[in-house]
């Protein structure tokens, strides 16, 4: 009996040797891990001052390493380590704007700000970081300039491009705007040819060249209106409206939605 107990430990210390070495080689032929998320890069393009008690545009672009812009990703805005806002990439671009009244909250010196995407399923995140100075506005006039008269002053003027027809959902639009002025927005806003009430389109990225796009969506089909408005009115996305607010400029244009 001893003999034979023996005999069968040796068999299954054996079998044992055997199974685990199998199962070490599965192990290494197994699937390889899966590869991390495609990179993204994140730069900002602030203005070199911003002037308290002025509108201020800071804008930045989100592309793939190496490769083009990504589109309709979250950027989140901060200044200071404090969150400011967030706003959504188009062709790459995102823009953060501050309000007159917001600039008048900042110290003058430099400040810090911040921009920085979360990441998904499909890119990695990625921050940036820069300063900006924020400067007084001079009160003083110029030695030896004479006034500009109120009538040649230059008045706000807007622009909206939109092609003959578009695809049904929403599209991306550019236009260019000029004489953008302390306390003035800029809004696009849609509505079905027959209907009287037009819809706010989301704020567009307004960019310190003098352009600006806009993510403007459709809710029916066939002849739609737009119009693109300079206006001291605050509009909130997405609410509709019987009737237009007082505008100092404006853009209106009409397409064909398939």
């Amino acid at each position: 009996m001893s003999v034979m107990w023996r005999f069968g430990v040796i068999i299954a210390s054996i079998l044992l040797l055997t199974l685990s070495a199998g199962c070490l080689e599965q192990a290494r032929e197994g699937p390889a891990l899966a590869t991390s998320a495609a990179t993204s890069v994140l730069r900002i393009d602030p203005p070199p001052q911003v002037n308290r008690s002025e509108y201020a545009t800071f804008t930045c672009q989100l592309n793939m390493t190496r490769g083009s812009g990504l589109n309709n990703k979250v950027i989140s805005w901060a200044i200071d380590n404090t969150y400011k806002g967030s706003s959504r990439t188009i062709w790459g671009f995102a823009a953060f704007n501050l309000t007159a009244d917001q600039t008048q909250e900042l110290s003058t010196g430099k400040h810090v700000l911040s921009a920085s995407f979360d990441g998904d399923y499909d890119y990695s995140a990625s921050n940036a970081t820069t300063t900006f100075l924020v400067g007084a506005v001079s009160m003083k006039p110029t030695p030896n300039a004479s006034p500009t008269p109120r009538s040649e002053a230059m008045k706000p003027s807007i622009s909206l491009s939109v092609p003959p027809t578009v695809g049904s959902g929403c599209a991306d639009l550019t236009g260019s705007y000029s004489g953008l002025q302390r306390n003035q927005y800029l809004y696009v806003l849609v509505k079905p040819a027959a209907s009287n009430t037009w819809k706010v389109q989301n704020a567009p990225l307004i960019y310190a060249n003098g352009t600006y796009a806009a993510h403007v969506c459709f809710d029916s089909q066939g002849d739609n209106d737009l119009i693109a408005i300079i206006t001291t009115s605050t509009l909130n996305p997405g609410s509709a409206l019987n009737s237009l607010p007082q505008t100092v400029a404006e853009s209106r244009v009409s397409t064909a939605v398939k």
